[in-house]
């Protein structure tokens, strides 16, 4: 049937082995069978069953039959349908399916195919496994939105990894931490406030863990090859905060010098709004170049062609995007902090290259400037 077939195509990008796809396809057609096969079985059905089994191609018949059975599967597929039958019990107490998500993963990573082949989508496929429909999604969209990226232990240790980054003493360590002047309450003038700590996951062990686990892992995915952090930063867009104008990263990245292509990952802290200044996209225009603009700022001309989403992220998501893909984010307009941090990297092959950013970027930052673009729309200050 064509919704079973699509169900095997979703088992298997899922990463699933064949062999579990087809368990799950077929149990429909276990149903209809048991129908022909098993006396009263057909009688045993809820109506809502009965009703649905009208839809679903009715009691097989002895030709369907006879074909089903000369599958060495089949016999699993009945065991399959039967287990299901035996859960449907009011009261029973049964696993929650969280009790199955180890075992799930294991399959998923360390499963076989019918031909004793590897059924892992990638070699890099260890703490987080990419679909080949999360995969096709990035490739068309030059983006990738993971919800519930990370664990709930680890979603609640974001909070306390942002504190300590915040904490980082200046001018005692090769991180870099940004300051911005806003509007203070109560007319009192400006007043200085954190806005971005940068290169610290090489220097921080729960950052490190973070962004050389699972993060690495997403974008050696997406990349098909492995990758290497290019840079890593942490905005702390707090009230009053400054948002930044349209562009694109690659013009921001020293692409020119270094490497061609890079790929940020988002990890979301706090929660994303549209009055705390989400993030916004043009999903799907990655693949036409550098579009004009003046010092990595995209004009208005260009921008204003082109449709933006907004990326409302919750905490523990996990958003990929390609450095050509334009973007942007409005102020923070809100009384609460909208911290996110933003982990890039390059191919591998094309060098270990996050000294040499840091270092082009030190020439940045003795003209008063955040980024080598000059997209900030806030106002930094020593």
């Amino acid at each position: 049937m064509l919704v079973q077939s699509k169900f095997y195509r979703i088992v298997c990008d899922v990463g699933l082995p064949p062999t579990v796809a087809f368990l799950c396809k077929h149990h429909v057609s276990a149903k209809r069978y048991l129908c022909r096969r098993e006396p009263g079985y057909f009688e045993k059905l809820s109506t809502a069953s009965k009703t649905t089994l009208k839809f679903q191609g009715g009691v097989m018949s002895e030709e369907e039959a006879c074909e089903l059975e000369k599958d060495t599967r089949w016999e699993t597929v009945i065991r399959f349908r039967n287990y299901d039958e035996a859960g449907k019990v009011h009261g029973m107490e049964l696993p929650s399916v969280d009790s199955f998500m180890g075992e799930i993963k294991r399959i998923i990573i360390h499963g076989q195919d019918e031909g004793g082949r590897q059924a892992q989508p990638s070699i890099f496929a260890r703490s987080y496994v990419l679909s080949t429909e999360q995969l096709r999604r990035w490739d068309e969209d030059g983006m990738l939105w993971i919800k519930n990226g990370l664990t709930l232990d680890e979603i609640d240790e974001l909070p306390t990894l942002a504190a300590e980054a915040a904490n980082l003493p200046k001018d005692k360590g090769p991180w870099l931490i940004h300051h911005e002047a806003v509007e203070a309450k109560g007319n009192r003038g400006e007043e200085k406030r954190l806005c971005r700590v940068e290169n610290f996951c090489k220097h921080h062990k729960g950052w490190g863990d973070l962004c050389f686990g699972i993060v690495q892992d997403v974008v050696s995915q997406v990349e098909r090859e492995p990758a290497v952090l290019f840079k890593d930063k942490l905005n702390y867009k707090g009230p009053g905060g400054g948002g930044f104008l349209c562009h694109q990263d690659a013009t921001a990245y020293a692409t020119d010098d270094l490497a061609k292509r890079h790929v940020s990952v988002m990890v979301a802290i706090d929660a994303s709004t549209k009055e705390n200044g989400c993030l916004q996209v043009a999903a799907g225009r990655h693949n036409e170049g550098v579009f004009g603009h003046e010092n990595g700022v995209m004009y208005g001309s260009i921008e204003s062609k082109m449709h933006f989403t907004d990326v409302l992220v919750q905490p523990g998501d996990i958003v990929l995007f390609d450095s050509y893909l334009p973007h942007k984010s409005d102020g923070n307009a809100t009384n609460g902090w909208r911290r996110l941090a933003y982990l890039t990297f390059n191919k591998k092959s094309e060098g270990d290259l996050h000294e040499d950013y840091y270092r082009k970027k030190a020439e940045v930052m003795k003209q008063g400037s955040i980024s080598i673009n000059l997209d900030f729309g806030g106002k930094i200050v020593d």
